[in-house]
């Protein structure tokens, strides 16, 4: 299970301070409702890369479980996009000077394949905001389609748009079909 967590702070700080990080407490556990307390413990660190204009990090993402259900349970840093090892500020500019045409530095397979991820979900953000109350109408020009939505994800500010849309249509906006965990509000403290 993938719990996203604002640290408040950026891939280059969350590097430095390693297994250092603030991660959050559980009072109950979001798989099973189980009281936290002797059920779940932290079950160490596995290593992933973020990439951030052309910069590679090597971070620690904090992993839980529970003795009750047996969940395990990753605390990925909101900067984060799971499966993908760019950040999702780096994501979304990428897709915003592709579809602006302008250069972008990377693979360019790589980048038709975010495109072709991205299109495919159009559908998935035009939901999303909608039920925001965004007025929107919705063309059949797929990319001009797509322009809006990079630009409302920019608006909307990405970090606070990716932690709020997790789990809309039980899925996010560059994954394929996921369950990700939302039935019930979750309590977290998070330390100071």
């Amino acid at each position: 299970m993938i719990i996203l967590h604002d640290f408040k702070i950026e891939i280059e700080e969350y590097n430095a301070r390693g297994k250092k990080n603030c991660f959050p407490i559980f009072e109950r556990c979001p798989g099973c409702d189980c009281i936290s307390q002797g059920n779940l413990h932290r079950n160490g660190f596995y290593f992933r890369y973020g990439l951030k204009e052309g910069k590679e990090f090597y971070i620690p993402i904090c992993r839980f479980r529970c003795l009750s259900c047996k969940v395990s349970i990753s605390i990925l840093p909101s900067f984060l996009i799971p499966y993908f090892q760019h950040t999702l500020h780096t994501m979304v500019d990428r897709l915003d000077r592709a579809l602006k045409r302008k250069k972008v530095n990377g693979s360019r397979q790589q980048l038709a394949q975010h495109l072709k991820r991205f299109y495919k979900n159009i559908h998935w953000l035009h939901s999303f905001f909608n039920e925001l109350n965004y007025q929107l109408g919705f063309s059949k020009d797929v990319k001009k389609e797509a322009l809006k939505h990079v630009k409302r994800i920019r608006d909307f500010d990405e970090s606070s748009f990716f932690r709020r849309s997790w789990g809309h249509l039980s899925s996010y906006f560059m994954g394929k079909l996921i369950l990700p965990y939302s039935s019930h509000e979750i309590n977290i403290i998070v330390p100071t």
